[in-house]
C-alpha cells in the first residue's frame, strides 16, 4: 500500500501532486500491476491500469455547497475529469453511478457498483453502557441524534427549526465535525433560541457511537445528497429508527426498514415524522426489526469479493 506522507499540512496542491506525479511514479517504482485509488481522485497519465473508487460527486451536481472556486474545481470538476481517463470506476451505489455516467461522462462500460459494508455489527447495547455514554455527552433528557459531517449537503436547518415544534425536553444532539466556511449551524441556533436544547458533541471516538445511536430516541438524517450513507446503517445496527429523506442513495440503502420523507421537506413534516415515530410504539419496533434484517445486506466481504474481481480483471499482466 503506497500512502502520501505527513498529511498535517496537507492542502490541495500537495493533493494535486499526490494524485498525479508522486502516486503514479511510486507505482511505476514499485512494479505494481495495477494502481486502485481508494480516495475518489487517479492519475491521468501513468504506466499502470487504474481503478479508482469514487463516492459521490456531490460538488459536480451541487457547486454551491463548496466555498471557494479552488476547491469547486478541483471536487466538482477535475475528479470527474480525472474519472473519465481510469480503467475503471466503481462506485457505492447506483445513484453515484447515474452521476458519474451523467455529469461526468465516465463510461457505462466502465463502470462497477459496489455497495459498502456495515460499519457495526448488530447487537443490543447494554443499558449500563448507554447510560454512561449519555453521561459523558451531558444527554440526560430524551434525544435525537445525527450524526456525520455538518455542511451545506445536510438539511440541518430544517431539523433544528423541527424541534422548536417539538415539546421539551426533547433534545437534539449533533455528532460530527463542523466544516470551516461550508455551514452557519451555530449561528442558526444562537437565533432560533433553541440552544439550549441543541448539543454540538463534535467528533465521537467510535467506541461511543454504538451507545449513542442505542440511546436516541430518533436517528435523524435530513440529507440532501449522499453517495452511499453509512450512518443510517450505524443506527440500525443498533436498534434505533431511521428517518431521513427520499434522495439520490439513501433509498437504496434504508429501504423499507426506515422513513423516507420526499422533498422539499418543512419544519412541520419533520416534527410531525418524528412524533409519530416516537409515540408509535408499533412502527418503533417494526422499523427496528427490519433495520436489523437489512444490514445483513450490506457485508465487508461482499465488498471485498467485487473489489477483488475487478481488480483482477484489471491488473497488469506480466
Amino acid at each position: 500500500m503506497i500512502r502520501p506522507g505527513d498529511r498535517s499540512r496537507w492542502r490541495l496542491p500537495q493533493q494535486v501532486l499526490w494524485d498525479q506525479v508522486r502516486f503514479p511514479w511510486r507505482g511505476w517504482r514499485a512494479a505494481a500491476d495495477l494502481l486502485v485509488s481508494p480516495g475518489m481522485s487517479g492519475p491521468v497519465a501513468r504506466r499502470r491500469p487504474l481503478v479508482m473508487w469514487v463516492h459521490d460527486i456531490a460538488p459536480t451536481r451541487h457547486p454551491e455547497w463548496l466555498p471557494s472556486r479552488r476547491s469547486r474545481w478541483y471536487w466538482g470538476s477535475f475528479i470527474p475529469l480525472t474519472a473519465r481517463f481510469a480503467d475503471a470506476v466503481v462506485a457505492p451505489s447506483e445513484s453515484t453511478r447515474r452521476d458519474l455516467v451523467d455529469l461526468a461522462g465516465v463510461s457505462p462500460e466502465r463502470m462497477r457498483v459496489i455497495p459498502l459494508g456495515a460499519p457495526l455489527p448488530v447487537r443490543e447495547v447494554p443499558p449500563a453502557e448507554v447510560a454512561v455514554v449519555r453521561r459523558r455527552y451531558g444527554l440526560d433528557a430524551p434525544y435525537l441524534l445525527y450524526v456525520g459531517t455538518v455542511d451545506r449537503r445536510k438539511d440541518l436547518e430544517t431539523l433544528v427549526r423541527a424541534l422548536g415544534l417539538l415539546p421539551e425536553p426533547l433534545c437534539l444532539a449533533l455528532a460530527g465535525m463542523l466544516i470551516a466556511g461550508r455551514t452557519r449551524l451555530p449561528e442558526l441556533i444562537r437565533e432560533s433560541g433553541l440552544a439550549g436544547r441543541v448539543r454540538l458533541l463534535g467528533f465521537v471516538p467510535d467506541a461511543d457511537l454504538p451507545a449513542l445511536y442505542a440511546g436516541a430516541a430518533v436517528f435523524v438524517y435530513p440529507s440532501f445528497y449522499e453517495g452511499f450513507g453509512l450512518p443510517p446503517l450505524e443506527a440500525m445496527a443498533c436498534g434505533t429508527p431511521v428517518l431521513s429523506y427520499n434522495v439520490t442513495s439513501l433509498p437504496e440503502v434504508i429501504g423499507d426498514a426506515g422513513v423516507l420523507l420526499d422533498l422539499p421537506v418543512a419544519p412541520q413534516d419533520l416534527a410531525k415524522a418524528i412524533g409519530r415515530l416516537i409515540d408509535d410504539g408499533a412502527l418503533r419496533a417494526d422499523l427496528v426489526a427490519r433495520g436489523r434484517e437489512r444490514i445483513r445486506l450490506f457485508d465487508w466481504g461482499t465488498t471485498a469479493r467485487l473489489a477483488h474481481e475487478v481488480y483482477e480483471s484489471h491488473r497488469r499482466v506480466r
